[in-house]
């Protein structure tokens, strides 16, 4: 495929339906451009695919590094409203169909706290949590992907303005397993220190 401009990488990104902003979409792609051949991206929690399409364009753009996307698209109430299910799965594969970055994600529709503790490798150069934003799981979604974290891996919290995620980004912090590195909009974009 013939290489694309940022400006047109972020017009793919803003095609499809979400809530990440664009200065977002922008961090998720460079985060993931950096990810080194060999190592990969995991993504917990899709909706339709507009992040999703972000770290697909941004391996794109690097060493072409997988993403494995963690959506189960169960029916589902967030916690500040919004409805989620089956319908959302639907428009996720016309997503990576229609923007082309299919070959590079892979969806596994399992809740990533299930995969977590039995991924095989510890490979995991950039984690971008955007599922369950209440306090224990999106806790327990951290805990289950650090062991698999390469050293000084790149972590991303959507939605830090929730504050469950505050609360937990603010303890990972303290007890010195993240060190922040920036706080673009919404999301919080972190080191891994263990």
């Amino acid at each position: 495929m013939a290489a694309t401009t940022l400006q047109e990488d972020l017009a793919l990104v803003d095609s499809v339906a979400g809530w990440l902003a664009l200065d977002e979409a922008r961090v998720l792609i460079d985060c993931a451009a950096r990810v080194p051949a060999g190592q990969c991206i995991v993504e917990i929690g899709n909706y339709r695919g507009r992040s999703t399409t972000a770290l697909a364009l941004g391996a794109r753009r690097g060493a072409g590094a997988q993403v494995y996307s963690f959506d189960p698209h169960v029916p589902f109430v967030g916690p500040r409203g919004g409805h989620f299910g089956r319908a959302d799965q639907a428009e996720l594969y016309a997503t990576l169909s229609r923007t082309g970055v299919g070959e590079l994600v892979s969806v596994v529709t399992l809740d990533a706290r299930l995969v977590g503790p039995v991924w095989p490798r510890r490979d995991v150069a950039l984690l971008f949590i955007d599922g369950d934003h209440r306090y224990e799981a999106v806790r327990a979604d951290h805990a289950v992907w650090e062991p698999r974290l390469v050293p000084g891996a790149t972590v991303v919290f959507d939605d830090c303005d929730f504050a469950d995620v505050a609360r937990l980004t603010a303890e990972l912090v303290a007890d010195r397993r993240l060190a922040p590195r920036a706080t673009v909009g919404k999301l919080g974009c972190f080191e891994a220190l263990r």
